[in-house]
């Protein structure tokens, strides 16, 4: 049996982001990089149960276009260089509000504060736009302490949902 969280944060101030280790930035996701941006979400689920990505054309067809509207950008990045070390891919009305589709750090950039870096600045795009209640969906056991790191910035458990598994013969 395994839990998923809906977890939910209501704004009700601006958000601050937090300054990153040296060398690592904050940024929007660029128009020529959706290619890094799907290497980078898949590197960093790779573990995730029962993780299978979609093949990158089929998930560029339905992605592209959807980073940025004419109020600005709504996915973004952590850049290492010229690497996505992690990423954030955001949408605008979804559940009642601003929600977080995926957050991804890539295993070798993982315990820097990047993911805390990235839900800020998506929580403070979301307050500039008016939207303050912010929602993702979380695998309870996820090994790389999602909850607790949910937690932390703001957000608790708004639903819980149950997978049963049944290991066949």
């Amino acid at each position: 049996m395994r839990r998923f969280y809906e977890m939910v944060i209501e704004l009700t101030e601006e958000p601050s982001v937090p300054v990153l280790p040296d060398g690592l930035f904050l940024d929007e996701l660029r128009d020529d990089e959706y290619e890094a941006f799907y290497a980078a979400l898949n590197e960093a689920f790779a573990e995730h149960w029962e993780w299978h990505p979609t093949p990158y054309d089929e998930w560029l067809e339905r992605r592209q276009g959807q980073h940025r509207d004419e109020h600005g950008p709504i996915w973004f990045v952590v850049r290492d260089g010229d690497e996505l070390a992690a990423v954030t891919r955001n949408d605008l009305s979804l559940r009642g509000g601003g929600y977080v589709g995926a957050i991804g750090v890539r295993p070798a950039w993982r315990g820097r504060g990047l993911a805390k870096a990235l839900l800020q600045r998506t929580f403070a795009e979301f307050w500039r736009r008016g939207t303050v209640r912010v929602a993702l969906d979380v695998d309870s056991q996820n090994p790389t302490g999602a909850v607790a790191l949910y937690e932390r910035v703001g957000m608790h458990v708004d639903t819980c949902g149950v997978a049963f598994e049944k290991a066949l013969e």
